[in-house]
């Protein structure tokens, strides 16, 4: 009973904040489509992760912006006093979420890019073309119209 109210009196509020000026439908409607991306980015991934190739790298980004949606949502929420009304700014709850958005992003990069990725060498080696080459072509070549 108690849930219910509380629920209530919070689905009140949002609805009031978003109702006051048309910045905060345009936000919602983008939060909305960042949930459902992000959803419908990770859904199909965990679901048949044995068909998908590069599972890891995909769970890493979809959880990278999973975080940025959940940010998105407690920056809103925090601003117009709907939550945490004591915050005075929504910056440090933001800025940790979104820190963590970037470290699963990057993670979700790093496992798309392992296979081309070799840490054994100690040093960067370049391959030296031969002296003489018989490629053709560049800026050089080409045509002004």
């Amino acid at each position: 009973m108690a849930l219910d109210l509380v629920l209530d009196t919070l689905f009140r509020d949002l609805l009031r904040v978003l109702l006051e000026n048309p910045f905060q439908v345009v936000t919602a409607l983008n939060i909305g489509l960042f949930l459902a991306a992000s959803l419908l980015l990770l859904y199909p991934a965990v679901a048949y992760a044995q068909n998908v190739a590069y599972t890891e790298g995909i769970v890493g980004l979809s959880v990278g912006l999973f975080l940025v949606t959940v940010s998105n949502v407690l920056g809103l929420l925090i601003e117009y006093d709907v939550i945490l009304p004591e915050l005075y700014s929504s910056f440090l709850v933001t800025s940790v979420l979104n820190l963590g958005a970037s470290t699963c992003a990057t993670i979700g990069i790093y496992y798309f890019a392992r296979q081309f990725i070799d840490t054994d060498r100690s040093s960067f080696e370049t391959e030296t073309p031969p002296a003489t080459t018989t490629d053709t072509g560049g800026f050089e070549d080409a045509e002004d119209d």
